[in-house]
């Protein structure tokens, strides 16, 4: 028997949807550099210890984000990936604009 999800079922699984794509967006951005850095390190261009380096940097990076996706609040972080990912909808905005607001100008990335 096929299972059906309430509406309400089927908003709060896209939710977490988009909140996982927006975590794997912001994970992927911070990787890309280290990425590269591995790719430069394996040509000889980048010693080994400036690599270890950026291995570190990255993982405080990592951290951060571990911290971000499980103790910000759960409609807070659900703004913020619409607001990342450009799926804001008007209500979204007018309901939310001081809040809205105050994450554009506290942003760091």
């Amino acid at each position: 028997m096929e299972s059906r999800l309430t509406p309400k079922q089927q908003k709060r699984q896209q939710e977490r949807e988009l909140i996982e794509e927006y975590h794997k967006f912001v994970t992927e951005e911070t990787l890309e550099p280290l990425y590269q850095s591995f790719m430069n390190w394996k040509s000889g261009s980048l010693p080994y210890f400036e690599l270890t380096e950026l291995i570190h940097q990255f993982h405080k990076k990592n951290q951060e984000i571990y911290k971000d996706f499980n103790y910000t609040d759960y409609k807070d972080l659900l703004l913020l990936a619409k607001m990342k990912l450009g799926r804001l909808t008007e209500k979204d905005f007018n309901e939310n604009k001081r809040l809205l607001e105050r994450m554009e100008y506290g942003d760091k990335t």
